[in-house]
């Protein structure tokens, strides 16, 4: 594990279809739920910031923590990919 690839998100993406789906919909509850319940400012921005930190993972497909724990809920492909040669 190197921190260059973990800050940069330089690793293969980790999060599988039904994972993205799941984080970008709670993400997205998240953030609006901190300003929509009447929170108080604080609660609210932190309740945004974890919320976009957790849409970022969904759109990108890359997860930190995962590459971290050395997880993945990718489905593993059973050849290997086409490198384009005729």
């Amino acid at each position: 594990m190197s921190i260059k690839e973990l800050v940069t998100l330089g690793f293969d993406k980790n999060v599988g279809p039904a994972d993205r789906v799941f984080r970008l919909l709670s993400g997205a509850a998240l953030t609006a739920l901190g300003w929509a319940l009447g929170a108080p400012r604080w609660a609210s921005i932190t309740m945004s910031v974890l919320g976009v930190m957790w849409l970022a993972t969904g759109v990108l497909s890359k997860c930190s923590i995962y590459y971290m724990l050395g997880y993945s809920t990718c489905p593993v492909r059973s050849e290997p990919a086409p490198k384009g040669e005729p």
